[in-house]
């Protein structure tokens, strides 16, 4: 008899439960301590189904094909729920998925991006001088805010008022679900999570009606008028689901602006060097793309805070058949969770754990080490791959951000605990940010 599949190293846990209860209390620190133990595939047993945990470039071109791993029912349940069920880019393969996300991708051109530019540096430069009082003040409340105006305002054209903040409370609500334990009980915040989701699908409803009206240049507008080669379009109940997916996936800036905020003042090189590029490209006035272009260390910058923000801690799939990777078998109808966060911190890197912009910079340039060297929002292409559709809307924000904060603010992140509560997704400083803030 042929000798049996030799399983990736691990533990199944519990009965029933496996590992699901250390993994949802700290996704990043149950990834790293087994990475750190079995390497970078190791098996475990998670909401009663066994998963396959993998990182690094070596096994994403194996991610990354249809024929190995699908996307379709990937999400747990419970996370699927969140997102308001099936039918979303996420969970999509092969042509379904090429042609929902060069639908979604109207919201995404260079052309879109510009036309974002005069509306999100208002946003941010409002929130900058209202937060520059010269006193200590928590910043990651704040930060969320601003990440969900901008977005809302980009997408769907929203200003400040009442139906924002509704929209911002119901989102801090759903978040916690992902974390919590997937009850649907009074009490528990998967139940609150669920009815905070019902509210936003309405919300997002009503944004696509009006949208359809005509009148408005935002992104959700460029979605519901863009066209597939053979004419298809995308239904109303299918936009109102992935602008939910847009607003979840982009809310998590705030982590990457806050970690922008820390970083430069844990390193006064790196702020100093910074500064002085973007008072040469852009010391006033309106910021355009073509200044950010004249920015190589701001765009090394925003990438390694990028690399080095833990955000997200995985990205879902499931085995179509047995896979063989790293001397091991994942049998098919396993899911597979890619470790993002784990992938951007490997030793293709040199000294991972360290901030360092000038390794994406010449002569280094580490992320031309590997085609996958660099992944902090999904491997592969925006267009053909799975890398995030607002890859490049993120990057805009944290480039816009980090230029009107660098050249008309000091700041100042007092002594506190910024350590990170990991049990939330994405994990927040327990300090909650503070910052004092002053105009040049």
């Amino acid at each position: 008899m042929p000798e049996p599949e030799k399983l990736p190293p691990g533990s199944s846990g519990l009965p029933l439960l496996g590992e699901t209860l250390p993994f949802i209390s700290d996704m990043f620190g149950f990834i790293r301590g087994r990475t750190e133990r079995y390497g970078p595939v190791f098996r475990s047993s998670i909401l009663g189904h066994p998963t396959a945990f993998i990182s690094g470039p070596e096994v994403t071109d194996q991610w990354l094909d249809e024929n190995k791993i699908q996307r379709a029912d990937s999400f747990p349940a419970p996370v699927r729920q969140l997102f308001g069920g099936p039918g979303i880019l996420p969970l999509m393969d092969g042509a379904e998925h090429r042609q929902r996300k060069e639908l979604l991708m109207a919201a995404f051109t260079r052309e879109a991006l510009a036309s974002y530019f005069p509306g999100l540096q208002q946003i941010i430069e409002s929130a900058l001088s209202r937060w520059a009082t010269g006193v200590e003040r928590p910043l990651l409340p704040e930060l969320k805010l601003l990440a969900v105006q901008g977005i809302c305002a980009n997408v769907f054209g929203m200003k400040a008022g009442p139906e924002l903040d509704r929209l911002v409370a119901d989102y801090g609500i759903l978040f916690k679900g992902f974390t919590g334990l997937p009850v649907n009980l009074p009490g528990f915040s998967f139940h609150a999570a669920l009815q905070a989701r019902d509210r936003i699908l309405v919300q997002l409803a009503g944004q696509v009606r009006r949208h359809q009206g005509g009148g408005f240049d935002d992104g959700l507008s460029r979605v519901l008028s863009a066209r597939t080669a053979d004419g298809k379009g995308m239904a109303p109940g299918d936009a109102t689901k992935e602008m939910h997916h847009v607003v979840l996936a982009g809310t998590i800036v705030f982590a990457e602006l806050g970690a922008m905020m820390v970083e430069l003042s844990r390193h006064p090189a790196v702020r100093e060097k910074l500064v002085a590029e973007v008072r040469a490209a852009a010391p006033a006035g309106p910021v355009t793309p073509a200044q950010l272009r004249q920015m190589p260390y701001l765009d090394q910058v925003v990438m390694e805070v990028k690399r080095t923000c833990p955000n997200v801690p995985v990205s879902f799939g499931r085995a179509r058949v047995p896979i063989h990777i790293g001397g091991a078998t994942i049998p098919a109808g396993w899911n597979v969770m890619m470790a993002v966060g784990e992938h951007n911190r490997n030793a293709i890197f040199t000294r991972p754990e360290e901030f360092d912009p000038d390794r994406f910079g010449e002569p280094r340039a580490e992320q031309r080490r590997h085609p996958h060297a660099f992944a902090p929002q999904g491997a592969g292409s925006l267009l053909g791959g799975h890398k995030c559709a607002g890859y490049d809307y993120s990057t805009v924000f944290m480039q816009l951000f980090t230029v009107l904060l660098a050249r008309g603010y000091t700041w100042e992140v007092p002594p506190q605990d910024l350590s990170v509560n990991r049990a939330l997704v994405p994990p927040e400083l327990k300090s909650g940010l503070r910052v004092v803030i002053r105009k040049r």
